[in-house]
């Protein structure tokens, strides 16, 4: 559905949880402030309660005691407001047989049109209403606005009329009006005119928490829209039911919801089942939020939901991370990007950033003074940072510019420093990283989220939007802006693998869904994280195109693997490493490989062997490197693109609008099977520092297959790797093995200061077990662990196991000590026989043998150890032998004691003069031929450190287990080094 907004000329100055009065405080002095505006306009004063609610809505409409004429902003504002109520004064047309209120919304079959003409009166009574502006208090323009309100109530609007067309105009969008329309005039109403008005209210929202006419419960920023309607259509009508009627239906709001429409644990917000939408419905619904609590709180009908605190927490947790220097990141707004921002409809992404600062602002009021702390520090940093308005204030409420200037002016607010964080929000399939001086959004898609949504004739090209796309975020403050979506190529966005598909109408609020479930990925630290994708777009386009995709996110720079890239209609398929909007005139600067690109419109080129590329920005500390780890043929294009915002959105402008364009793009060929890529994207490098940047990398591709994508950056010691499959999967640094995983798993994985921290999840969201892991490191204390993370083994390799049963795609994190490990092979070993070899000496022998038998077939075998190399504290010291052969015996044990004399000699040990063993230190069973066995002896070690630094251990059978019996173990002297004995310890 359409929102259609009247914010230019609506002062929201709702508040928050312990907001008493519009104006901040809960001072007396701000609770009066109502009734001291209604009494400067000549609005009655309260007589009940009811009337102190309806006079707290009027001041947050108009501004109220907030209003200063002095003040060129507000001044300007209500020029503005005055003139525009005026010029709809002049046109509407005249009482007498007029079949609409305006010649230009005459359609009455469409259901807008009700909605629209209300936003005209609206825009009117507020100008009536509001201090400074000279149509305040006209008489012939309030007999001319209550004579439109009774002529839309017997002809539009009304107990009589049937609703149809869009149900959001009837139930939201027009009773909202309405209200707004009955608080600016309720002087001028009798009170059957406002029983008449509100009788038609009640027959369209009899119930917030139900759609009418229909068993939907409605969910979200619905719900809010239509509580706030049943709310102030109590205040006005004076109906205690109709006010809790609107507070109760807030309660279903607040608590975090695990599927559906509303809030989630992990910062995501979800409207219309699965739409990622915080930065539009989110918008409302917080906006709405604050609204209600500035209305109701104080009064008989006050907020006291114990959930109600959760509302800061999305303040700082779901909306903070998507705004960057004010703007609301475009893959959280849904359809609202097909809507053309006007100066009556402000729709940019800095102008939803904007929306959101005034509502945060507004809600800081009320909030406990360190919370309220905060959101003034964040409101200041954007406010500060969003330099796209040649006037912040302009076209804002009267209200929200006096709230804002106050706290751009207070100094004990100190702006916050600019985001550094990481965060995957797996519920909603957007990942998040932000780092100085950038911040870069990736818009996923899968079984659970649609790839974009399509409704009412907006976002027509919305294909792509959610299938990898990725936004990059710089000083560059309009490179989203200006006309980008109706003349950007939305089937080449950045971040995407396309194969052009995608044409007609999507169906109307159809689902738009992904096939496979893997999409999510893992954080660590905040800092870092891996994100992934499988995807095929048979659901979204009809397409064959299929593949997997990853992104690590490890501070500066962004890195993108993919493979498995494959068709089977033909059809031509490109990754678009890069499709950015230029500057007016086109001539961003292209370098690749040190060689300077044409910059002339219309230039296309495709370069062989590109191991680098750079694009100047459109102003300082906008510019992109881009790094290709194995030299690559890129494609480039400079174009200009024209279109229309009617394209992408039927209700809007068919003028034509002109962009300019620089694209990079990886082509994979008609009909690829497994084809692949991998890049880097390097934010804020200048060309000499990209060339320097690939002349010595700290990026490496571990692995770019179907099984696993994997990459470390020594520059961070951070290692990410996404595990494809349910299936037993290492991933090797170079020659030696690094992580094991037996279960789909993203993991990202940083070394620094002698610690290990790890991040795990199960992006599939359908694993109902565990995940274990397998890294080759060693580590001696566990610092922190998430409950969900079993730390089996420390060493002399890490074992993880973690439980992500209902999890949703959390990242799970674990923090350990990192220890150093030291191997140490037998000083000396032999084995021993009685009966008549007691004499024999087998010290060269390449085996070390065990069997408890008669006379002349015992044998056992000896072990020596020297600890003089070993520094730092023994947290961990394992013996491992292994089997090179044994009897056919299932379940044989071998047992470990210790021998207190070092002293004897390979070459001349015995049975005869073999020393005695004392401590029984444990027993192993044996496997399969070629499997090691261990046995945990730190005891000992540390004991014979603190002695002679030597250790001696004697292994033996405990058993007779008859002809069969016996073990043939490596001994040093083995030809293959992986069956010689070791003991591996661990040091801190």
């Amino acid at each position: 559905m359409r929102k259609v907004l009247f914010y230019r000329f609506g002062v929201l100055c709702g508040s928050a949880l312990l907001l008493a009065g519009c104006g901040g405080s809960g001072s007396a002095e701000a609770q009066s402030a109502p009734r001291t505006a209604a009494l400067r306009m000549g609005a009655s004063a309260p007589a009940d309660e009811y009337d102190t609610l309806r006079l707290k809505w009027l001041t947050q409409i108009t501004g109220g005691s907030a209003i200063n004429t002095a003040d060129a902003d507000m001044a300007a504002q209500i020029a503005t407001l005055t003139a525009t109520a005026q010029s709809n004064w002049n046109s509407m047309t005249p009482a007498a047989g007029r079949t609409a209120l305006w010649s230009d919304l005459a359609d009455w079959s469409a259901s807008s049109t009700i909605t629209a003409s209300y936003g005209r009166l609206r825009v009117m009574a507020t100008a009536y209403a509001t201090s400074g502006s000279t149509l305040q208090g006209n008489a012939s323009l309030a007999a001319d606005i209550v004579a439109a309100l009774d002529w839309m109530a017997a002809n539009r609007y009304g107990t009589a009329n049937t609703a149809a067309g869009n149900w959001w105009d009837w139930e939201i969008g027009s009773p909202q009006a309405l209200n707004d329309l009955m608080v600016l005039m309720y002087d001028q109403l009798s009170p059957a005119q406002i029983a008449t008005y509100t009788a038609a209210i009640d027959k369209f929202v009899p119930d917030p928490a139900k759609r009418t006419g229909s068993t939907l419960v409605e969910t979200g920023a619905n719900r809010l829209d239509k509580a706030s309607v049943v709310a102030v259509r109590g205040a006005v009508g004076k109906s205690s039911a109709k006010l809790a009627q609107g507070r109760d239906a807030i309660s279903q709001t607040f608590p975090y919801v695990t599927s559906g429409d509303g809030f989630y644990a992990d910062g995501s917000f979800i409207q219309h089942t699965n739409v990622a939408y915080t930065g539009s419905y989110g918008l409302v619904m917080i906006g709405d939020m604050a609204r209600l609590f500035y209305l109701l709180n104080g009064s008989t009908w006050a907020v006291t939901d114990a959930n109600a605190g959760n509302v800061y927490t999305w303040a700082t947790q779901a909306y903070k991370p998507f705004v960057y220097q004010g703007a609301m990141m475009d893959s959280v707004r849904g359809r609202a990007i097909s809507r053309e921002p006007t100066a009556l409809s402000p729709n940019s992404d800095h102008d939803a950033g904007r929306s959101l600062t005034a509502t945060l602002a507004r809600l800081a009021q009320g909030l406990p003074a360190a919370q309220s702390a905060s959101l003034k520090s964040t409101i200041k940093h954007w406010m500060q940072r969003d330099t796209s308005y040649a006037n912040y204030y302009a076209g804002l409420g009267l209200y929200d510019i006096a709230n804002l200037k106050a706290i751009a002016a207070d100094s004990s607010v100190t702006p916050e420093p600019e985001q550094i964080q990481t965060h995957i929000f797996a519920s909603m399939d957007r990942a998040l990283h932000s780092y100085a001086g950038y911040s870069f959004n990736l818009s996923m898609f899968s079984n659970r989220i649609s790839s974009f949504e399509y409704g009412n004739g907006e976002n027509l090209t919305g294909w792509f939007t959610g299938t990898g796309a990725t936004w990059l975020y710089n000083n560059d403050l309009t490179q989203f802006g200006g006309n980008y979506w109706p003349t950007v190529n939305t089937r080449r966005l950045p971040g995407i693998t396309t194969d052009g598909s995608g044409s007609g109408t999507p169906a109307n609020f159809g689902s738009f869904p992904n096939t496979q479930t893997w999409v999510g990925g893992s954080e660590v630290d905040n800092l870092h994280a891996s994100a992934g994708m499988q995807f095929s777009l048979s659901k979204v386009t009809g397409s064959t195109l299929a593949g997997k995709k990853s992104w690590f996110m490890f501070g500066n720079k962004i890195i993108a693997l993919g493979s498995g890239i494959s068709n089977t209609d033909g059809r031509t398929v490109e990754t678009i490493v890069e499709n950015r909007k230029l500057n007016a005139a086109g001539s961003n600067a292209l370098t690749i490989n040190g060689s300077a690109m044409p910059t002339t419109m219309g230039w296309s080129a495709t370069t062989s062997g590109v191991q680098w590329a750079h694009l100047a920005g459109s102003v300082s500390g906008s510019d992109i490197g881009y790094y290709f780890p194995t030299a690559a043929s890129v494609n480039g294009l400079r174009e200009t693109r024209t279109g229309s915002w009617q394209a992408i959105n039927t209700g809007q402008s068919n003028a034509q609008v002109s962009n300019r364009f620089l694209s990079l793009a990886l082509s994979h060929g008609a009909g690829p099977t497994n084809a692949s890529y991998a890049y880097v994207l390097l934010p804020n490098l200048t060309a000499a520092q990209t060339a320097s940047y690939a002349a010595a990398a700290t990026v490496t591709v571990l692995e770019n297959s179907t099984d696993a994508h994997a990459v470390k950056d020594s520059a961070y010691g951070v290692v990410g790797v996404n595990f494809w499959n349910d299936a037993s999967k290492t991933v090797s640094d170079g020659a030696a093995a690094y992580i094991t995983s037996n279960r789909k798993a993203s993991v990202t994985a940083i070394e620094a200061q002698n610690e290990l921290h790890i991040g795990v999840s199960d992006p599939t969201q359908k694993n109902t077990g565990t995940i274990n892991l397998e890294i080759q490191r060693a580590a001696w204390q566990v610092i922190s662990a998430d409950a969900n993370v079993t730390v089996t083994q420390m060493s002399p390799t890490i074992k993880l196991s973690i439980n992500v049963n209902g999890a949703a795609g959390k990242s799970f994190a674990v923090r350990l000590a990192l220890a150093q490990t030291q191997t140490l092979t037998t000083a000396a070993d032999a084995y021993v026989i009685n009966g008549a070899s007691a004499g024999n000496n087998y010290g060269a022998a390449n085996v070390l043998v065990t069997k408890n038998d008669g006379v002349g077939y015992f044998r056992q075998s000896y072990l020596r150890f020297d600890l003089s190399s070993i520094t730092g504290a023994v947290s961990n010291a394992r013996v491992m032998m292994t089997p090179t052969s044994l009897g056919a015996v299932a379940g044989m044990a071998n047992q470990v004691q210790l021998v207190q004399a070092n002293t004897w000699g390979e070459s001349t040990l015995n049975w005869n003069n073999q020393p005695a063993a004392t401590t029984l230190l444990g027993s192993w069973t044996l496997g399969a031929a070629g499997t090691p066995v261990w046995l945990d002896i730190t005891a000992q070690v540390n004991s014979a450190l603190a002695g002679d630094k030597l250790l001696s251990l004697l292994v033996s059978s405990p058993t007779n287990y008859g002809a069969d019996g016996w073990v043939n173990y490596g001994s040093r002297e083995n030809t293959n080094a992986a069956y010689r004995p070791a003991l591996v310890i661990t040091t801190h």
